[in-house]
């Protein structure tokens, strides 16, 4: 199988999908800050990557940080935000919970992506 790609940056996003799943956020942001994305295979690779740190982010209620990621990912793939469950339910969450500036700007995004 020479298209499967296997590696420590595998590993390391494996690891942090696990903690992630498994509510241990904290390690899973400092699993992330040690990958390099710049270097992933794909664009829905990187997309779910930086799909996971804002999940952490928002696990953290740190609404800020996960607003910041979710605007790098509508850069990255505004399409795949759009259409994403977990994105749309974390613009949905920012809007709910952050303060007033950060929730306003998640319902522009939340009108860009069709999600209102």
């Amino acid at each position: 199988m020479a298209w499967t790609v296997f590696g420590p940056t595998n590993v390391a996003l494996h690891s942090l999908s696990i903690d992630m799943e498994a509510g241990e956020t904290g390690e899973a942001l400092h699993t992330a800050d040690a990958i390099d994305s710049d270097g992933l295979p794909s664009v829905e690779r990187e997309f779910t990557f930086g799909l996971e740190v804002a999940a952490c982010h928002s696990q953290r209620r740190d609404d800020a940080a996960t607003l910041l990621t979710l605007r790098e990912l509508e850069t990255l793939a505004p399409e795949d935000l759009a259409r994403n469950p977990l994105a749309r339910q974390l613009v949905l969450t920012v809007i709910r919970r952050a303060r007033a500036m950060q929730a306003r700007q998640a319902e522009k995004m939340a009108e860009r992506i069709g999600l209102v």
